[in-house]
């Protein structure tokens, strides 16, 4: 996908067969003219190009495609996924790079969108840090409504992905009113965006403003073509119905399993979600029931998404205090993981089955695997995790009464806080 200017491939075409300026010229251009339009000083006329054409062999219309033009095909390839995964940032980097040498900021704007949800999308927050600026400076450049709504809509996702509901919120909501200022606005874009806003309340535990948001999406779900995205909307809007003591649960229910009744991973999932609503009104049956249907329904070919619904559903059941059918899946969830060789889900794995025998007053089972958990943690963690982990060890030893061992993760804590 290399992008040159006209010049570039006169230059190019020139150096490559060993022809000097002077011969490409002859009786036709002066030597100083044919220099200038190489290095891009002059656009060349129509009877110039093709009498340069016609001495160097290329096509008349590869040559006078301009850059503007490459990068409007090479951004069609893009928008057709036509282009691979590992090679799409440096595509895109590579054409914005043209786009804004040569101040073509639309095509530049559209570019930095796609390259900004790349990096989203792939969790690179530390490139996106360093684009933001620039993609700022690019909407303002560009800041027509429907640019807006698109640099909104994208903060948002992003602040999103790292957990600033309350940012996201401010740009969903930002994004949403301009949708719906227009008579004949996009459905489609309205609900996704009411939905996603209604997410960032959830997370935040603002069940409420959800409620409202989300009922805000159902209004325009019919829009919307792709169903296991339905589903998504039903199911969340089901769920804060759930929580907020709603009739139509069921209805909205059936109708989120219609959309996703293909998908079992999915499926199951949504039943794991439903056992936290239940738990949050204090439904403990319907609760328990929904994470165990989940855990039956969620397919085992992919081990590392099993298992990390399996520790999932073990900490949702830990945190509602329903020790004894936590305890019950534990070794399911640690022979899987260790059947995964993923560090991080055996760490889990240890973990939980570690806070759970705690739970149950067997401590000295419980030794070991915290004692496992801890071993494999120092091969990733950060300073957050492992101070929450020696405090963790510290109660732990502190309720088998070995007090010396208990005051010296308690001591590896203190130190790790004013580190």
């Amino acid at each position: 996908m290399e992008i040159l200017s006209t010049g570039e491939k006169i230059k190019r075409a020139r150096v490559y067969q060993g022809i000097t300026l002077k011969e490409l010229c002859g009786n036709k251009v002066s030597i100083s003219k044919m220099s200038c339009i190489e290095n891009g000083k002059i656009k060349a006329d129509k009877e110039i190009l093709e009498y340069i054409a016609d001495k160097l062999s290329l096509d008349y219309s590869y040559l006078v495609k301009d850059v503007e033009e490459q990068i409007n095909a090479n951004l069609e390839l893009i928008r057709r996924n036509n282009v691979s995964e590992s090679d799409i940032s440096d595509v895109i980097e590579h054409n914005l790079n043209y786009a804004l040498e040569y101040s073509y900021n639309g095509l530049a704007f559209e570019l930095i969108h796609l390259l900004f949800n790349y990096y989203v999308k792939e969790n690179k927050v530390e490139n996106i840090q360093l684009i933001v600026s620039q993609y700022y400076d690019l909407y303002q450049k560009n800041n027509t409504k429907e640019n807006t709504i698109t640099y909104y809509f994208d903060m948002a996702t992003f602040f999103y992905r790292i957990k600033e509901y309350n940012e996201a919120i401010n740009y969903y909501s930002r994004a949403r009113e301009l949708i719906k200022d227009d008579g004949d606005f996009d459905k489609v874009k309205y609900a996704y965006t009411c939905y996603r806003e209604g997410k960032c309340y959830e997370k935040l535990g603002n069940i409420e403003d959800s409620y409202k948001v989300l009922e805000e999406a159902m209004l325009f779900i019919d829009f919307i073509n792709d169903e296991l995205d339905k589903g998504d909307i039903y199911h969340s809007f089901a769920n804060a119905c759930i929580k907020l003591k709603k009739n139509d649960i069921e209805k909205y229910m059936e109708l989120s399993y219609k959309y996703k009744k293909d998908n079992p991973m999915i499926l199951a999932i949504s039943k794991g979600k439903n056992g936290e609503s239940y738990f949050y009104v204090n439904e403990r049956e319907k609760a328990i029931k929904e994470i165990l249907e989940g855990i039956e329904l969620f397919p085992i070919d992919d081990k590392k998404k099993y298992v990390r619904f399996l520790n999932k559903s073990i900490n949702t059941l830990y945190e509602n205090e329903e020790y004894d059918i936590a305890y019950d899946i534990t070794d399911k969830a640690l022979n899987s993981a260790i059947d995964t060789d993923d560090i991080l889900l055996i760490e889990q794995a240890y973990y939980l089955k570690g806070m759970i025998l705690q739970k149950k007053g067997l401590y000295v089972e419980a030794e070991m695997y915290m004692n496992l958990s801890l071993d494999s943690l120092f091969k990733f963690a950060n300073k957050e995790k492992r101070y929450e982990r020696y405090l963790d060890m510290a109660e732990m030893y502190y309720r088998l009464g070995e007090v010396k061992d208990s005051l010296k993760y308690f001591t590896l804590a203190m130190k790790l806080e004013k580190d």
